[in-house]
């Protein structure tokens, strides 16, 4: 590997065909999620019938972005046998990123959503181990967030109106990942 770059050019490709398998999979997946929506607000579907479908290809989709995160953004830690190897990660990443014209404002670069994904049973560990009380919903599909008197708990959810995905009582806003894997998967193939 070059050390200024981080990638020797002609192993571009090979990093290309794993994240188009993660861009190309992430598309298919908002394809389910918007055919589903669309039929819902068409009112063909029950919106509680398909909250299932939906919130899996919505997770899906946030799955394959923290996949795709990791290209641009290499975890801090590395193994011990590899802490030699850190800054190969992090060259690569900074190549990956100034060659696919990915900057530090991407939606994908956004930690918080792909630790909340990578890391879900620990953190319901610890969302559990404070102690639930009031309404809990396992998985819920609504308009927009409400709020009530009396307190909820809901590990996964999407709301219609304001696009965003819920997990563990934090918030997402879908379409900016979507449209940032859309202009990555288009770069990928024209490359």
């Amino acid at each position: 590997m070059d050390d200024e770059f981080g990638i020797e050019p002609i192993h571009v490709a090979f990093y290309v065909e794993a994240m188009i398998f993660n861009t190309s999979s992430a598309l298919q997946a908002c394809e389910r999620a918007v055919n589903i929506i669309e039929q819902i607000e068409d009112g063909k579907l029950d919106v509680q019938a398909q909250k299932g479908d939906l919130l899996d290809a919505l997770q899906n989709i946030i799955n394959h972005s923290g996949a795709i995160s990791r290209f641009f953004w290499p975890p801090e830690a590395t193994p011990r046998k590899t802490k030699s190897l850190k800054n190969l990660h992090k060259n690569r990443a900074d190549y990956l990123k100034r060659t696919f014209g990915i900057s530090e404002s991407s939606a994908l670069s956004n930690r918080a959503l792909r630790n909340a994904i990578e890391h879900f049973e620990e953190r319901l560990d610890l969302y559990l181990s404070d102690g639930i009380v009031g309404h809990v919903f396992p998985s819920l599909i609504l308009g927009k967030p409400e709020e009530t008197e009396i307190p909820h708990h809901i590990f996964r959810a999407y709301y219609l109106e304001t696009g965003e995905f819920q997990i563990l009582g934090e918030r997402y806003a879908i379409e900016p990942i979507v449209d940032e894997l859309v202009a990555l998967h288009e770069r990928l193939i024209a490359f």
